[in-house]
């Protein structure tokens, strides 16, 4: 072999998988259609169309596939490069080179990830917190909002915990272990029992020994956090920050642009910065501005935006030769330039950009660990409030021993000390975007647990100590408790409310779902979902412990008249759904005349008429969500409301409550309360029993993970006890890949997104430079960008966003159904550039038969987007509008002689 071709050889095996090396006078690969899968995942089989593909890139988590014939195998037959396809023997390809990036195993795969479902509370309060209307100019407000969402969810922890601390230390170690005919029914609580009159007979020490499961809970939801964040969200992307260093650089996927292969800024120089590795670790370098913390303490210099504010984020570059790139809309200066973020006035531009584009929006790396040692401390410091409180009650008493209350009254002082440390913790400080934060405050985070622990340790000892006299009858002390945590969600409800309504009156988005109030709705039901899974667990607990409620007192009176109330919510449901059913069949009739006057001269089918227009009516529900939200709202507030007034004015159940008034009011009373108590046993035992069946069966699996790809698309701002954020992992992979590819080829790119992956490749392109936007061009179809996010999420996907990455990127399609459910238009009026919607696209494809459909064609809906000729029509135009020119093709990477970057 000639010392050219090994010099060739040794090139190539340096060069990282997934890089193309063409053969001597082939030509580069200059055409890449990047696919991104939607909600629910698939197969790079079914998405390549192809049942040979080849992993690029990536592990088995997320990857990057191809057609095993548009690969091209290493000299020496390990792994696999990215091959033009265009080998010896083979026809000339039509169209560009697919790669599709799967990413469900994010969301979906391991069926111990349906035990997920119980932390759904945690997800829905997280999403309130990006859910408010888009305010720039207002950072104290926003961060307000902020604060008042991350006390909520702190109030779901809580409530979680005592709810363990109902079912472990009142019902069982407190009511059941101290009496004997319960004992007796129970014969594993027998050495706890007062009449064996053993160590642990003590009501002191059942407690403390009973205290293991809520400590255990709360040792599991801070165990699978920290777990989560290492396995899912610690790839950091790159940025123009320099990378952290020691002990920063722990959990932190990283990595950095191989030498010569920067991508480079607007500007042509390169960016200087660590990330992750081409596997998905890391992402290319961000040109976005950023943030401040939306909950206090101190602004970074060079602007006043607001985390999320839907503020200026000025990401794209100037104009290139030949190109006709379009200024950011609303212009203003671009990042990494040595400008400032702001106007000279310290004034933020404009309305315009994307929080999205943001360098650390992916990466919240130090507010999670904040909020993960503040919540667990809240957990353990309300088992040790729950254990503390009756043995405190009991030494206060007069001619109690004066050693054991003066030790009681100093331990609830410190508990409310430890307390009022965690609530500051959780105010202080919110998102920090503006650069990739790589501090972590390790003293707090160690410390405060550590602390909070201690206090439980206390506690328990405490507790435990000789109490000749102590009995355990009734309740345990602290049933309130529940009364005041309800009322404090409610008040902070109201107080979210009162913020996002003055938000959206300073910027009225017509397009805002319930005139900006999303956010505190889903957060008022996350509250009553934690509500009624706390109850339905006391529920079911106390009738298996006492199924005749003769010989136990029972949970709260509290948690019964939660449960009395869900029959009336369920009847306003049943209502609504009535309403909507007879308003789709009115709207199914509308456009029956519509389906024929689209097929002019065709023989009239009846039955496929209907058929398409009742797709065309069902799919129109999805705009009618906000409606449904604000009545279960509304109802779920007003009935909250007096189950509390009820609970606090009797201190009754409902059923006793109504026992000397109207028999009509005692039956309705009584009906509530025991229907109440079924149906919140049943919907626990489908959490259960849900979660259960998906270890064996995987079409459960699946479902469940289309629930988590929509709602764990936002990271963990508010809850860190939230399933984890897919997206920051898959937003670095993509923006990684899009830029390697890129730099190294030169070619055009398309990024192409169906439903919830046209959500991500929008995240990808606003997290892009410049230099890359410039040569990528967006192909979106079935996407709820407008229809969904930026209705319920206008300060990131409102109308100023949405219009800011059509200039920012250099050109955008998006496809559309009227069958489909979940797709529709992005609304993005612009005069000087073609529209970004097509015209709707026809379903089915064929009314009759006909010689290119001689069997019906079906109705796809949601679905199969490629198989339409638009499609394919679609793409070459944006191919072609991406770059007139053809790239050449560029030189192998040698020594680096300046900072100029490739030239585009």
């Amino acid at each position: 072999m000639g010392s050219a071709q090994e010099r060739r050889a040794g090139q190539r095996e340096q060069r990282p998988a997934g890089t193309y090396v063409g053969r001597p006078g082939e030509p580069p690969e200059t055409e890449l259609e990047l696919l991104v899968h939607g909600v629910g995942g698939t197969t790079p089989e079914k998405m390549l169309g192809d049942p040979r593909t080849v992993r690029v890139t990536g592990d088995d988590t997320a990857a990057v596939f191809r057609r095993a014939e548009d690969t091209e195998a290493a000299p020496d037959g390990g792994g696999a490069g990215a091959g033009a396809g265009r080998g010896r023997g083979r026809e000339p390809r039509s169209g560009p080179v697919r790669e599709a990036y799967v990413w469900c195993n994010l969301t979906s795969g391991d069926g111990s990830r349906a035990l997920w479902l119980l932390l759904l509370p945690f997800m829905v309060v997280n999403l309130a917190h990006w859910m408010r209307p888009a305010a720039p100019g207002r950072p104290r407000v926003v961060r307000l909002y902020g604060l008042l969402v991350r006390l909520s969810a702190l109030t779901l922890t809580v409530l979680l915990v005592a709810a363990a601390c109902e079912v472990a230390l009142d019902l069982v170690a407190w009511q059941c272990a101290g009496v004997q005919s319960c004992v007796r029914r129970h014969s594993w609580l027998g050495f706890l029992s007062p009449a064996v009159g053993g160590w642990w007979s003590a009501p002191g020490r059942r407690l403390a020994l009973a205290a293991t499961l809520p400590v255990m809970l709360t040792g599991l939801l801070w165990y699978l956090s920290r777990r989560t964040w290492r396995a899912y969200e610690s790839h950091r992307p790159l940025s123009s920050t320099p990378g952290p260093t020691g002990d920063d650089q722990e959990s932190a996927g990283g990595g950095s642009w191989p030498p010569g292969e920067e991508p480079a800024l607007a500007n042509g120089g390169p960016v200087q910065g660590s990330g992750g590795a081409e596997s998905g670790s890391g992402g290319p370098a961000l040109a976005g501005g950023g943030s401040q913390p939306d909950g206090g303490g101190p602004e970074p210099a060079g602007g006043s935006a607001e985390s999320g504010s839907g503020g200026p984020v000025s990401t794209g570059g100037e104009s290139e030769p030949g190109r006709g790139r379009r200024e950011p809309a609303g212009g203003g200066p671009v990042p990494g330039r040595g400008r400032p973020e702001s106007d000279s006035d310290g004034v933020e531009p404009a309305a315009h950009g994307s929080a999205l584009a943001r360098p650390g929006f992916w990466y919240g790396r130090r507010l999670v660990a904040r909020l993960r040692a503040a919540h667990t401390a809240a957990g353990l410091l309300t088992v040790a409030a729950a254990v503390t409180t009756p043995a405190a009650r009991f030494d206060h008493r007069p001619g109690g021993p004066v050693v054991l209350d003066v030790l009681g009254l100093g331990l609830a002082a410190a508990l409310v000390v430890c307390g009022a440390a965690v609530v500051v913790v959780v105010c202080r400080r919110g998102r920090s975007e503006r650069r990739l934060d790589q501090r972590l405050d390790r003293h707090l985070v160690r410390c405060l647990p550590l602390a909070a622990l201690a206090l439980l340790l206390l506690g328990l000892v405490y507790a435990g100590w000789s109490r000749p006299g102590w009995r355990s009858t009734g309740r345990l002390p602290g049933d309130p408790s529940f009364g005041a945590l309800m009322l404090a969600q409610g008040l902070l409800v109201v107080a979210l409310a009162a913020v996002a309504g003055y938000l959206h009156r300073r910027r009225p988005d017509p397009r805002a779902a319930m005139r900006g109030l999303g956010g505190p709705a889903v957060a008022l039901l996350a509250c009553a979902l934690g509500g009624v899974i706390s109850g339905g667990v006391a529920q079911r607990v106390a009738d298996w412990l006492d199924g005749t409620r003769a010989l136990l007192t029972g949970p709260p009176v509290l948690l019964t008249w939660q449960a009395s109330v869900i029959p009336p919510l369920l009847a306003v449901l049943l209502l609504l759904v009535a309403g909507l059913a007879l308003h789709t069949a009115r709207l199914a009739r509308a456009e029956r005349e519509r389906v024929r006057r689209e097929h002019p001269g065709e023989p009239e089918d009846p039955a496929r008429t209907r058929a398409i227009a009742h797709a065309r009516a069902m799919a129109t529900l999805t705009d009618r969500a906000p409606l449904v939200v604000a009545v279960l709202t509304a109802t779920t507030l007003v009935l909250g409301s007096v189950a509390l007034a009820g609970a606090l004015a009797t201190r009754k159940t409902p059923d006793g409550a109504a026992h000397r008034t109207h028999h009509l009011v005692q039956a309705v009373a009584e009906t509530s309360q025991a229907l109440g108590s079924w149906l919140v046993g049943l919907g626990f035992l489908l959490f259960v029993t849900w979660g259960r069946r998906a270890y064996k069966d995987a079409s459960a699996r699946r479902t469940i993970g289309i629930l988590w790809d929509v709602g764990t698309f936002w990271p963990r701002a508010a809850h860190p006890f939230a399933p984890p954020c897919y997206a920051e992992r898959a937003v670095p992979d993509l923006t990684w890949r899009m830029a390697t590819w890129t730099r190294r080829s030169g070619g055009r790119l398309v990024l192409s997104g169906h439903s919830q992956g046209s959500v991500l490749a929008a995240a990808a392109a606003w997290q892009s430079p410049p230099s890359v936007r410039g040569r990528v061009a967006l192909l979106t179809y079935g996407s709820p960008l407008e229809r969904l996010y930026g209705r319920w999420f206008p300060a990131h996907f409102g109308p100023p966003s949405l219009a800011a990455l059509h200039h920012e990127i250099d050109c955008w399609r998006n496809l559309y159904r009227r069958t489909d459910p979940i797709g529709g238009p992005v609304r993005v009026p612009d005069d000087t550039s073609p529209d970004v919607d097509h015209e709707p696209l026809r379903d089915p494809l064929a009314y009759g038969r006909t010689p290119d459909h001689p069997l019906p064609a079906p109705i796809l809906g949601h679905s199969d987007y490629q198989t339409d000729p638009a499609f394919t029509r679609e793409r070459a135009r944006l191919l072609t509008r991406l770059h007139p020119e053809l790239p050449g093709q560029r030189p192998e990477p040698g020594p680096r002689t300046g900072t100029a970057g490739p030239s585009v």
